[in-house]
């Protein structure tokens, strides 16, 4: 690792991809095992626990998946009943996704384990130190409509 580190023409690029890779990585896996999700799945009933009405197109913008695999998490999870297209009661026009029952309990189930996760992760960094990396974080996303295009 440490030879890769060093000299690395994409330091900050390949350090976050790391980072993610092996936070994420595990985790997948066993909600593959455990729960027959994958990670678009998984991605969809996280986007629609933090912001419900969403259609497929604006969770493949916010989260920077394709859109196809996507749509098609999507019609896995309407086909294992975890979520349901609705009709947007504030616009009759737009058709929205929502969380079944089962659904917020399948994300009650799993999101532990990415907290639990994250916490390991984070541990050799003092508070003042995760702010910081918020922070630093923030100031990437504010700057990503210059670079962050759905593909």
């Amino acid at each position: 690792l440490r030879a890769i580190l060093k000299n690395n023409p994409i330091p900050a690029a390949y350090r976050i991809n790391y980072v993610a890779n092996f936070y994420v990585g595990p985790l997948i896996r066993e909600i593959e095992r455990a729960f027959k999700l994958s990670r678009p799945e998984w991605i969809v009933l996280f986007c629609l626990t933090q912001q419900p009405r969403l259609n497929a197109m604006q969770i493949s913008i916010v989260t920077g998946r394709p859109k196809t695999s996507i749509a098609a998490a999507v019609k896995q999870l309407q086909k294992k009943r975890l979520i349901a297209r609705k009709t947007d009661q504030v616009d009759g026009r737009r058709r929205v996704l929502h969380l079944t029952p089962a659904g917020e309990e399948t994300y009650k189930s799993i999101i532990g384990s990415f907290i639990a996760r994250e916490a390991d992760m984070l541990a050799s960094l003092s508070q003042a130190d995760r702010r910081t990396l918020i922070r630093v974080f923030d100031k990437i996303i504010e700057n990503s409509r210059s670079w962050a295009k759905p593909y």
